[in-house]
């Protein structure tokens, strides 16, 4: 009951990370169009508009990765696959889950957080362009978004052991 509470949690966490960061894609456009009618309409580019577009746009694709797998809306080639058995299917899943997502997620998660520990520590700021913005924000944001991304990792691996023994998700 209390796993299955916290599943749940994490789930609608995932949900509502991913529909908000969605918004991130509006303000994106509107920072690219304010640049683009800056620039060639006014001849007067913005020196913030590459590194917020490289920001948000970094930001609202890892952010998505939770939801994205709370969907099942990864990518996938089923040429193979959809021959099997919805059994052998999960199976399959379980096996990949095991072998290629966990130890992706972990070793990208403590990496990502070993540099969000060291960006906090030096204030470190990007060095692309003349504006030098700090870029622990966003280092500490790709840090979340792999944390819940894993945590999401491990329900949907759980859900799908659920489906294979019979029990109700």
């Amino acid at each position: 009951m209390i796993l299955e509470k916290f599943m749940g949690r994490i789930e609608t966490l995932s949900a509502t990370i991913g529909k908000g960061a969605s918004w991130l894609a509006v303000a994106l456009m509107l920072s690219i169009g304010y640049e683009v009618i800056m620039r060639y309409g006014l001849r007067a580019p913005t020196l913030w508009s590459f590194d917020m577009s490289y920001m948000m746009g970094g930001s609202l694709y890892v952010l998505g990765f939770a939801w994205v797998l709370r969907e099942d809306g990864n990518v996938r080639v089923d040429i193979l696959s959809s021959r099997f058995s919805q059994k052998t299917q999960l199976y399959i899943n379980l096996i990949f889950t095991i072998l290629l997502f966990f130890p992706m997620a972990v070793m990208l998660l403590v990496t990502s957080l070993e540099r969000t520990i060291l960006s906090w520590r030096i204030l470190e700021k990007a060095s692309y362009t003349i504006w030098y913005p700090p870029i622990y924000p966003l280092r500490t944001i790709l840090s979340f978004a792999l944390l819940i991304w894993l945590l999401q990792g491990i329900v949907t691996f759980y859900r799908t052991i659920q489906k294979l023994t019979g029990e109700k998700s």
